[in-house]
């Protein structure tokens, strides 16, 4: 099996903690959005230049001895 390349994370943490509600709400909101717009860019390999606007998910002011 051809292994896929990376692609960006995400968030499932956020939404593993929301209850039925909210995910209900997310579905509805995305729903209610209409037709694809424009397709998302590629994804940027390791070290690549990105030119698009992005989050960095590297932990910020780790304590001294967790920075180890």
């Amino acid at each position: 099996r051809v292994r896929q390349p990376m692609r960006p994370p995400m968030p499932w943490f956020n939404l593993r903690a929301m209850d039925d509600g909210d995910l209900i709400a997310i579905y509805r909101f995305i729903r209610a959005l209409g037709p694809a717009g424009e397709p998302a860019p590629a994804t940027a390999g390791p070290g690549a230049v990105v030119t698009t606007p992005y989050i960095d998910f590297v932990p910020k002011n780790l304590p001294r001895q967790a920075s180890r």
